[in-house]
């Protein structure tokens, strides 16, 4: 199975090299491709849209979650305009895929510090993001595939926060994700949103990717099945 990984392409910005990015993979085969987040900039629903159809030349399945740029309130349109993707809320899936069962649990995630705007607008959003953290476990727990994937935008884990600066580390991402990681409930974890930081990281058995476009400026292939290329 070849998996792709890709996030924070912030359609329009990115879009043009997201176009020759994929035209290099277009051959290739590719099996499912995981979107991480941040598709399109500041809930822009009609590039989004421009961003899938794209991504929709590879031929793959696409599975997705939302993004913080991604707004609540476009949500539904961004479903509706793109049934062929597979939108992922604090949910989980199986997919038969190169002839293996393939599981993943999608979410945007959480972070351990909100941000001023999402304390001023989202009543309750810190026990918003406790609660997902541990809900996320119960869908990893009861999760029976092949292969288990963790897909989420906001990051899992601070080793692949290194290289922004540590004070912003807690509005990046939640480390409470970690220890699903350590119980072996985890293959391979995938995330954006963290743009300046580290591409891969290991923690205890899950490789976990950072796919944020303005880091890798490609898609990202996912090694899986103790294929560890960057240690």
């Amino acid at each position: 199975m070849l998996a792709l990984g890709v996030s924070d392409v912030h359609s329009p910005i990115w879009l043009r090299e997201l176009q020759e990015e994929v035209s290099k993979w277009e051959d290739k085969g590719v099996d499912l491709v995981l979107v991480a987040g941040d598709l399109t900039n500041k809930g822009n629903v009609v590039y989004y849209r421009k961003a899938i159809k794209v991504l929709l030349r590879l031929g793959a399945k696409i599975v997705a979650v939302f993004g913080n740029d991604e707004y609540e309130e476009v949500k539904d349109r961004i479903r509706r305009d793109n049934p062929e993707v597979i939108f992922l809320e604090d949910e989980s899936v199986i997919l038969e895929l190169g002839g293996m069962e393939v599981g993943i649990v999608g979410s945007k995630g959480s972070l351990e510090t909100p941000t001023s705007w999402q304390r001023r607008h989202i009543p309750g959003i810190e026990e918003i993001y406790e609660e997902r953290v541990n809900l996320v476990g119960e869908l990893l727990r009861g999760l029976k595939s092949d292969l288990r994937i963790l897909l989420t935008h906001y990051a899992t884990t601070r080793e692949t926060m290194r290289g922004e600066n540590p004070k912003i580390y807690r509005f990046l991402g939640h480390r409470g994700y970690e220890r699903y990681f350590r119980e072996g409930l985890v293959d391979v974890a995938v995330h954006g949103h963290v743009h300046n930081g580290t591409k891969v990281a290991k923690v205890g058995g899950t490789i976990v990717y950072n796919v944020a476009f303005p880091l890798w400026r490609t898609l990202v292939k996912i090694e899986y099945g103790g294929l560890q290329p960057f240690f």
